[in-house]
């Protein structure tokens, strides 16, 4: 009775009666609470403790809630690594009102000096430390939280030692619970994790139990758990995932797949027995969305590949799920499958949680090409929630003016047309001249395919190019303005799952652009380019990442391809070892102040260029990343073959910083064999996401 929690004093009294007796239970009922008092903490914030607190004023106090509300307080302190603090409760009668009060005794969790092991062989202590979660005390720990003694972690640790074993082939691994120890000398813990690892096992027979959809050779093609291998856990897990997944696509949402495991300790095999229970099939009897504030359903409900009334399929699910995750408007996407109102339906469950989408920034930097560097702009994502987005952007630099917007809607009147427009105001100065320019484009697109669309674009843009430092030919300085007009047909393929911040997927883009004088413009040209990338994830959340570009225009009169529409190279977004725009084909001409013989880039009708980065966290909780990466490229002349062999490379290294602003790269590249006038680095810092 006691134990209910709805009383503060339970007493049993025992009366006569005729025949036996009787038991008379006196109980007091708990008051409500006016009051909840917080003492003792000093670490922890008032309102951060209320938070958890299950109890509630003008409520009787709860023995249940009470002890919930106490083991809450303590993990909050347990995180903050005081481990050891305990929680007490009292009820005081002060002025006529139930106080409730929490009584804190803030204890700091003891210091972890070092992490031991004993019995292993297959991994070092090195490897293995690197494993658990438990950190000895280091230098970087006030930045981590690592170093301190929590006891929740233990289990953790235990867990992950033998998951690492497992993957291995060690079926029969053992870890137990480790011994702590206070060391004097080091004043703090020394932690020692025994491990008993027996002995390697393979994969013996795989076989089939059950609902088999289709024959035991097609369900092995699916699996990598293969006869002759090491047993792996993870592998095990992803196989039983595509089994799963396997019998998803077909309706059967709740199939239940159990690997059942034979050991032979003789040979030293393990055989892997699959019972399979498919269930029934299931229809999506309603689709919920929740966590929208402000991102309306129907943004939503228009990336899903599936419908209320449809058959369940697991693959179309994770889709749907893949392409919410690609829009950016969220933190995280959360998918349930709860059962229906009967067997044969379920209910899908959509939370999400929303992410701001509009920023406001301003940043100012330094560069060795573009001297000081001012950036302003606003942007939206998701305009009224209605998945429309929208930018304003200005850069002012030592050598660039550049005033841009765009706006986008990815869905046109609902329908899976796209529509998009851009303006910009751009000055460059160059090495030997100024360029100018104003133009627009708009593009009308539409998806084909799940992750693909092509458009077709018009683009208009006025050049203006003056103040040559050097004397240049009059070759060059045909077409130096002039006004550009062209039809622009694109192709993309886009699997990146997310476009800011990619760890996996591919990007696709070919684009052939057409201009000539039958459209308004004085420049007459065919160019084509290609854009492929790749993104790899690797372990600890990095990512290999892989561009390669290529280009080729072609002029479609008798003029020289135009100045202003070559390829260049050289700079943050290409050759980050070399200036801006300072590699391509060039001559060697005098300069028109002081008559000396300088390099005149001239830019190349033909473009070659591969960049290769490894992308690695440095500190994750702040948007902080490393990046190593080796670029090479170069362009060509009309009289010159794309050649690989003549490519200009590069190696460096960066770190990059997803701030509030936006994202910030400060990056130092060095060229490979340096030519007369090049700088053996150039730093360069930008704003903005290279590929």
């Amino acid at each position: 009775i006691y134990k209910l929690g709805l009383f503060e004093d339970v007493e049993v009294e025992k009366v006569g009666a005729a025949g036996g007796v009787k038991l008379v239970f006196k109980v007091v009922e708990n008051g409500p609470i006016d009051e909840i008092v917080i003492e003792g903490n000093k670490k922890v914030g008032e309102g951060k403790i209320r938070e958890v607190l299950t109890v509630k004023t003008n409520q009787p106090a709860d023995n249940r809630k009470l002890g919930e509300s106490k083991e809450r307080i303590k993990e909050i302190y347990s995180k903050e690594g005081f481990s050891a603090t305990t929680v007490e409760t009292e009820v005081r009668e002060k002025g006529g009102k139930r106080e409730l009060v929490f009584k804190i005794n803030e204890v700091k969790a003891e210091v972890v000096r070092g992490v031991r092991f004993e019995g292993n062989t297959v991994f070092s202590d090195r490897k293995l430390k690197g494993i658990i979660r438990t950190k000895k005390k280091g230098i970087l720990s006030f930045l981590t939280g690592s170093g301190k003694y929590r006891p929740e972690q233990i289990e953790q640790d235990i867990q992950l030692i033998t998951y690492n074993y497992l993957n291995k082939g060690y079926m029969k691994v053992r870890v137990g619970q480790p011994k702590v120890e206070y060391s004097e000398q080091d004043k703090g813990l020394i932690l020692t994790y025994y491990i008993d690892e027996g002995d390697p096992y393979r994969i013996g027979d795989i076989s089939f139990e059950g609902d088999i959809l289709t024959t035991k050779e097609e369900l092995l093609r699916k699996l990598h758990t293969m006869k002759g291998n090491l047993y792996s856990q993870k592998i095990m897990e992803e196989d039983l995932q595509k089994l799963t997944e396997f019998y998803g696509n077909q309706g059967y949402a709740f199939a239940n797949i159990n690997p059942q495991t034979n050991l032979h300790d003789d040979t030293k095999t393990a055989d892997i027995n699959f019972v399979v229970d498919q269930g029934r099939k299931v229809f999506i009897e309603r689709i919920n969305i929740t966590g929208n504030t402000i991102t309306r359903d129907k943004v939503i409900r228009r990336e899903l590949k599936v419908v209320e009334n449809s058959l369940y399929n697991e693959g179309l699910v994770r889709l749907s799920k893949r392409k919410l995750e690609q829009l950016g408007y969220f933190e995280t996407v959360e998918i349930s499958t709860p059962r229906g109102s009967s067997d044969d339906k379920l209910v899908l469950n959509i939370n999400v949680k929303e992410k701001p989408t509009g920023t406001f920034s301003v940043g100012a930097g330094f560069s060795s090409s573009e001297s000081f560097l001012f950036t302003a702009s606003v942007s939206k994502n998701n305009f009224l929630g209605l998945g429309i987005s929208g930018s304003i952007n200005a850069e002012i630099s030592g050598r660039r003016q550049q005033f841009s917007f765009q706006v986008t809607d990815p869905y046109l009147f609902d329908t899976n047309w796209i529509l998009q427009a851009s303006g910009f105001r751009i000055t460059s100065d160059f090495n030997d001249f100024r360029r100018k320019s104003f133009g627009g484009e708009i593009d009308l697109g539409r998806r084909i395919f799940d992750f693909s669309s092509f458009s077709i674009g018009y683009r208009i843009e006025d050049v203006k190019l003056d103040d040559f430092d050097l004397i240049v030919p009059e070759f060059f300085k045909q077409n130096a303005d002039g006004l550009t007009s062209s039809l622009v047909f694109q192709f993309q393929r886009d699997t990146r799952n997310n476009p800011i911040i990619t760890t996996k997927g591919l990007y696709s883009n070919l684009s052939v652009e057409y201009a000539g004088n039958g459209l308004g413009g004085d420049v007459d040209f065919l160019r084509v380019t290609a854009n492929q990338r790749v993104y790899i994830p690797l372990w600890k959340n990095s990512v290999l990442k892989f561009q390669g570009r290529v280009g080729y225009i072609k002029s479609l009169d008798d003029e020289p391809v135009p100045l202003f529409e070559r390829f260049f190279t050289g700079g943050i977004n290409s050759l980050r070892g070399y200036e801006f725009r300072s590699v391509g084909p060039s001559v060697t001409i005098p300069d028109g102040i002081t008559g000396k013989d300088e390099e005149f880039v001239y830019g190349g009708n033909k473009l070659l260029l591969f960049n290769l980065e490894y992308e690695f966290p440095i500190y994750d909780a702040a948007g902080f990343r490393g990046v190593v990466f080796v670029d090479a490229g170069n362009t060509f002349a009309e009289d010159e073959d794309l050649n690989p062999l003549k490519l200009r490379a590069d190696a460096g290294a960066g770190i990059r910083w997803l701030s509030p602003f936006g994202p910030l790269r400060f990056e130092w590249g060095f060229p490979f064999k340096r030519k007369e006038g090049e700088k053996r680095s150039v730093f360069n810092f930008t704003i903005g996401s290279f590929f």
